[in-house]
């Protein structure tokens, strides 16, 4: 199977960019790094080196996007990206295990830091931009913050800002889809769940089946796919160690998850972007919003775009569009 394959998951080396002309600068590295004291996985792709460069903080916690590469192909033409399996994910904990050490937002913050500078002396540049979706914030801000030096610009998507207007966000999403279902007894339940915490796996469980938008449907119908698709021995060696890392890195990190606030994090240091998918419901869009407005930043924009909870990949074309416009006062910083 092809490496660069969306479905792909093994780590042979393959010709550069397999089945076209390779362009003359390009690169495709992948492999581990020594970072924070473990072996890393990490991939810097692009048509040509001198591209500015792109880190990729992925969400989950534990969402890897080792078997995914080819979604980042569109990035690739106009940016070196750099992809990082964190730690207690994907092809890291592949490589680490259960004996992964100190798997918290501080220490992978620090990685984040590690794996921008080795990418900044690799590809021999002052500062990088760093993107991040989901949970991939968490970390993306924390790293800004303590190193506004080695960052040209921060960019968001699936932006959290706080637990409670997140979740609030999905159950009345779920609530009007069950609504327009007639699903009276998913309502019921849903009803219920509400006297229990906002941490409740119980009280999440109850709008769990109804929180997605059709667009994140289709993105997670992909990695249902990667699931169920491998067939070597180490297509399911990858499988087993992305869903295991789900399993061991959640728990560890869900109570900086719900206590995480970003309206604590005002005054950066770094320009400030968010492309938010009008249909995210997993994080909510109008707190992500009012957040930027309440941003002090060198430069600051949130830009709507189709999709949910994964645009940046389910409309990768206008979300493509706003990060290049956004970016290019940066891009050779």
């Amino acid at each position: 199977m092809n490496r660069r394959s969306f479905l792909g998951t093994t780590l042979a080396t393959v010709a550069l960019f397999e089945g076209r002309a390779p362009a003359a600068e390009g690169i495709d590295e992948v492999g581990y790094v020594r970072v924070g004291g473990i072996d890393q996985w990490i991939a810097i792709q692009g048509d040509d080196a001198k591209n500015p460069v792109l880190l990729y903080l992925h969400g989950g916690p534990a969402e890897a996007q080792s078997p995914f590469l080819a979604a980042f192909r569109p990035w690739e033409q106009r940016f070196t990206v750099v992809n990082w399996d964190q730690r207690g994910s994907g092809k890291t904990f592949e490589r680490n295990g259960e004996s992964t050490p100190d798997v918290t937002v501080k220490r992978m913050a620090l990685d984040a830091i590690d794996v921008a500078n080795y990418a900044r002396r690799r590809l021999g540049k002052q500062k990088i931009i760093v993107v991040c979706q989901s949970f991939g914030c968490i970390l993306g801000l924390a790293a800004v913050q303590q190193r506004p030096d080695i960052f040209a610009a921060y960019v968001g998507t699936g932006q959290p800002v706080n637990w409670i207007l997140s979740l609030n966000a999905r159950e009345a999403f779920a609530r009007e889809q069950m609504t327009a279902a007639h699903d009276t007894a998913a309502i019921q339940t849903l009803d219920a769940a509400l006297a229990l915490p906002p941490t409740s796996s119980k009280r999440l469980d109850a709008s769990i089946k109804w929180r997605w938008s059709a667009s994140d449907r289709q993105y997670l119908d992909l990695e249902k796919q990667f699931v169920s698709a491998s067939a070597t021995a180490d297509e399911k060696a990858d499988v087993a160690a992305w869903l295991a890392g789900g399993d061991f890195s959640g728990p560890k990190l869900w109570p900086a998850i719900t206590s995480f606030d970003a309206r604590r994090m005002t005054d950066f240091s770094v320009p400030i972007f968010v492309i938010q998918g009008r249909d995210d419901h997993i994080t909510s869009f109008s707190a992500a919003k009012a957040w930027v407005d309440s941003l002090r930043a060198p430069a600051k924009a949130f830009v709507a775009i189709d999709g949910g909870h994964f645009a940046c990949f389910t409309d990768s074309s206008q979300f493509l569009v706003a990060l290049e416009s956004l970016v290019t006062p940066y891009r050779n910083e």
